[in-house]
């Protein structure tokens, strides 16, 4: 048996070598036969063992081995060759998935680096923008700063033109300006005072024609007129006399009231002025009362004559008062209205 398999694995090293190292695939080919066929002889050897002719192993000769070997060499090829396209399927089948697994790294990694890339170009975008946006108002500011510098210098200039301008009217004004009525002659200041005087007279007759009216119209207001047409009878006459009288005693009411009124207010508005004058600590003088100067001159005539008579007891009397007249003037204009109402209601009863 060691004899065949070292012819065996001469003619496969010969046709190895026929084949001119047909590189990777050929060998794994002829390491698969040689594998495939020592497992085939041990099984045979081990099955049937080889006869023995005369103690003496009958070797074959070169002629005889290739017809008894034909049959187990194909078959040991055929097996030697699905190996081989099987463990080169197999290679193919891992080297495709290496390919693909190295491609899908490869589109990880770009997609990696084209995310990366994309943030990158937006954060450069981003960055341009706010310095454009800075860069804006930057120049916007200065624009500003430009516009309220150009106005003050504007303003400071127009201030200036002015005040110039009120100095040259004030110069001007100061040159032509005269003395007195503006260097009127006698005669002209002679008319235009009396031009003033009628302008003033007139104004003031103007005036009390006007307070005039409206005293007319406020009595219009207040009084009715008196219609005493068609009173035939002593009944109506008195009826209207009696209309009067409570009118009269009316207003009278009213007159007393607003008195009364007005010089409250008086004394409030004295009052205020003081607390006011106080408050801000001015002295306000007194109103000094009116002397006449006959009675102060008599006053000291009688000082000057000592324990003589005054000049007043010397005068001759009169016997009357010179204020009774005017007295008795003012009871008759000015009856008592309540004696009248109370003698017309007992008249009544």
């Amino acid at each position: 048996m060691s004899d065949l398999e070292a012819r065996r694995e001469a003619r496969r090293r010969a046709r190895a070598e026929r084949e001119g190292g047909g590189g990777e695939d050929s060998e794994d080919v002829s390491s698969a036969r040689a594998r495939r066929r020592r497992q085939r002889e041990e099984e045979e050897a081990e099955a049937s063992p080889a006869p023995e002719v005369n103690n003496v192993q009958e070797e074959p000769t070169q002629e005889e081995e290739p017809e008894e070997e034909a049959p187990a060499a194909a078959a040991d090829d055929d097996e030697a060759e699905m190996e081989a396209m099987r463990l080169r399927e197999e290679r193919e089948a891992a080297a495709r998935e290496a390919k693909e697994r190295m491609r899908r790294e490869e589109e990880e990694e770009e997609a990696r680096l084209e995310e990366l890339r994309q943030k990158k170009e937006e954060e450069r975008k981003r960055r341009q923008r706010e310095e454009e946006e800075r860069e804006r108002e930057e120049i916007e500011r200065r624009e500003r700063a430009a516009a309220e510098k150009k106005a003050r210098e504007e303003e400071e200039r127009r201030k200036k033109e002015e005040e110039e301008r009120i100095k040259r009217e004030e110069e001007e004004r100061r040159k032509n300006r005269r003395k007195g009525l503006g260097g009127l002659s006698p005669e002209k200041k002679q008319k235009l005072k009396k031009l003033i005087m009628q302008r003033a007279a007139e104004e003031l007759r103007q005036e009390a024609m006007r307070k005039k009216e409206e005293k007319e119209n406020f009595i219009k207001n207040k009084v009715e007129p008196l219609h005493v047409d068609g009173v035939n009878n002593k009944q109506d006459l008195e009826r209207i006399v009696r209309k009067l009288y409570q009118q009269y005693a009316r207003l009278h009411e009213e007159k007393y009231d607003v008195e009364l009124k007005i010089r409250k207010q008086d004394f409030e508005i004295n009052e205020l002025t003081i607390k006011v004058n106080d408050i801000k600590g001015k002295f306000i003088k007194p109103v000094l009362k009116k002397v006449s100067k006959t009675d102060a001159k008599l006053a000291r005539f009688d000082r000057n004559k000592g324990g003589k008579e005054s000049f007043r007891n010397q005068l001759k009397s009169t016997g009357q008062s010179k204020y009774a007249l005017k007295e008795e003037e003012e009871a008759a204009k000015n009856p008592d209205w309540r004696e009248g109402l109370q003698k017309h209601q007992e008249a009544e009863s």
